[in-house]
């Protein structure tokens, strides 16, 4: 048996635009603006030769199903290895699922590195997240994700597309600062990326704010510019509102996450105190992150 182990960072996006037209699933992607959390997912694979080929999968202990996300990425390398094996992979993750944290490109990244490891196949880490991100298009669950979890920081992306397709600046934050988020629950994104209403809105919608993010590469402007893309998009829950005025009251700016009930802020350090009880008001328990430099590695 042969064991690897990886892990991506998650990440929230705070305004995206959509590009989907493209027949070459490595050049589909999106645009826009995406911060990395030092929370992630850490994902484990364990590969052994046997007489007929096998997956099984599990994200925090629960089974996935053979459509998801985890089950692609293991197909496309059982394929380049060509051996018949038995595949387990377990993803563990803090943050909960499909709820604009970015888990399941991070899941699909960190298995990606795995499997190259575990099976010897010598791909470059650049190979093994394009891999990823075209197994995120395939099933819908992500456009920008992998990209910007492969860079690490605060990603800014001018070119959609897979690594090495698309184009992506890094801004490195002060250590200072931190990002706090704290969650409702999920909003599943596989059905909302299919309709063209939602799609034609999310474009309007991010209108010229990457123009302005290329300007003034800093947090705050990122925060500035994803809470006016939040209210134009109109996806914020009344919950999500009352939230996010409930730190406005004490001084801090917040948008939500794209896309789930989730809402984040970034502050001081000084700060977090204050935008923890703030957040406690209103039942919700913060999840205070530093902002990595680095992006997805092998463990």
């Amino acid at each position: 048996m042969t064991i690897a182990t990886a892990f991506s960072p998650c990440s929230i996006t705070g305004f995206f635009r959509i590009h989907d037209r493209s027949p070459d699933p490595l050049r589909v992607g999106s645009t826009g603006a995406t911060v990395t959390l030092n929370k992630g997912v850490t994902t484990r694979v364990a590969i052994r030769e046997e007489h007929k080929t096998r997956v099984t999968a599990t994200f925090n202990r629960v089974p996935l199903p053979t459509t998801s996300v985890t089950h692609h990425v293991a197909r496309q390398f059982i394929l380049k290895d060509g051996r018949l094996l038995h595949v387990k992979i377990s993803h563990d993750c803090e943050l909960p699922v499909g709820c604009g944290y970015g888990t399941s490109g991070a899941g699909a990244l960190s298995l990606s590195y795995a499997m190259n490891e575990a099976m010897g196949l010598r791909m470059s880490h650049l190979e093994a997240a394009q891999i990823a991100h075209a197994s995120e298009v395939a099933c819908r669950t992500g456009l920008g994700t992998v990209a910007s979890a492969f860079t690490g920081g605060l990603t800014i992306r001018n070119i959609p597309g897979a690594p090495g397709k698309g184009r992506v600046l890094k801004v490195v934050p002060p250590p200072s600062l931190r990002l706090m988020t704290a969650s409702f629950g999920p909003i599943w994104t596989r059905n909302l990326l299919q309709k063209s209403r939602f799609k034609n809105r999310v474009n309007r919608c991010s209108d010229e704010l990457l123009a302005k993010m290329e300007r003034e590469k800093s947090l705050m402007n990122f925060l500035s510019l994803s809470r006016k893309f939040a209210n134009c998009l109109g996806l914020m829950s009344r919950r999500l509102a009352q939230s996010s005025m409930s730190l406005e009251s004490v001084g801090l700016t917040s948008s939500m996450a794209m896309i789930g009930e989730s809402l984040f802020s970034i502050v001081q350090r000084e700060s977090v105190p204050i935008a923890m009880k703030a957040l406690k008001t209103q039942r919700l328990h913060a999840v205070v992150c530093r902002i990595p430099s680095m992006g997805a590695r092998t463990l």
